[in-house]
């Protein structure tokens, strides 16, 4: 695909939908600190809860975090998994329970028992020469899959449970939207996202495809494939790698944005149609 005219298109809608749309996202919350530490890990729990209607997310954030007191970063390396596990007791957002909060913690404790930050948990795994962050991604979930689980669980979190939908693996399959998130918010550093990883180049950054990104790409002519996952959002990355070859997630932001807005109707026709910012290069509408 050819994304010639696309160009503009994305860097007017990159430029247009900014900082004023945090409410729309859980990054705002890595903004409310300062410590790259506490940021790593309010990025990484916020990803996880990152599912669903961003006002009830929000206040699921928002609950976790006023519990994590003094500061995250604190909290976590002071974390004893038996006597601070009932600090989680009756949490419960989507298929999250207060357990599964209890051991996500417990598993960035034992990562900063051993490394000073996430990043250098996570690049042990990374190959700076690849063209993607897949190997480095993969290698960062199993690395964190094989710590203690015990005492919060007796065996590692199984395929289908809450964890497993964020802790999830390119080897599978999966597009690891929450993962590839998370990951957008640590490597490229603009006004939205923090940019607080040096040892990983923003054009090896894979987008995080969700079911906005996934229509929307689908009406642009970005990908032609039907199941949401690791190849699409491949697809879609490079098309985007034509537009910036050094930072092709940045519109990422943006496009999902046009999605939470309904600026572009999931039934194309003209009269809503007219003034969405995707209509004059949308496939599914009859020119």
């Amino acid at each position: 695909m050819n994304p010639s005219g696309l160009d503009s298109f994305f860097n007017g809608i990159y430029t247009q939908y900014q900082k004023a749309y945090f409410e729309l996202d859980p990054i705002e919350f890595l903004h409310n600190y300062s410590n790259p530490v506490d940021q790593e890990i309010v990025g990484f729990l916020s990803a996880a809860l990152a599912i669903g209607r961003v006002e009830l997310f929000k206040e699921a954030l928002k609950l976790l975090f006023e519990k994590m007191t003094p500061t995250p970063s604190a909290y976590v390396r002071a974390f004893d998994p038996t006597r601070n596990q009932s600090d989680w007791n009756g949490f419960v957002y989507r298929f999250f329970k207060g357990p599964d909060i209890a051991l996500l913690i417990w598993y960035l404790h034992q990562i900063y028992q051993t490394h000073p930050t996430l990043e250098a948990f996570f690049i042990k795994g990374h190959d700076a020469s690849s063209e993607t962050i897949e190997k480095g991604l993969t290698s960062f979930v199993e690395r964190i899959l094989s710590l203690e689980t015990a005492p919060i669980s007796a065996t590692p979190p199984e395929k289908g449970s809450g964890i497993r939908h964020f802790l999830a693996s390119p080897k599978d399959g999966s597009a690891c939207k929450r993962l590839n998130l998370f990951l957008r918010w640590m490597v490229r550093k603009d006004p939205l996202d923090l940019g607080i990883w040096n040892s990983i180049s923003p054009s090896q950054l894979i987008v995080p495809l969700d079911t906005h990104i996934a229509r929307l790409s689908r009406c642009l002519g970005l990908t032609t494939r039907k199941s949401p996952g690791w190849p699409m959002a491949l697809e879609i990355t490079r098309i985007l790698k034509q537009i910036d070859a050094n930072d092709p997630v940045k519109f990422d932001f943006a496009l999902c944005t046009v999605g939470k807005l309904n600026a572009c109707p999931k039934d194309p026709n003209h009269a809503a149609c007219a003034s969405c910012p995707i209509a004059p290069h949308c496939l599914s509408l009859e020119k």
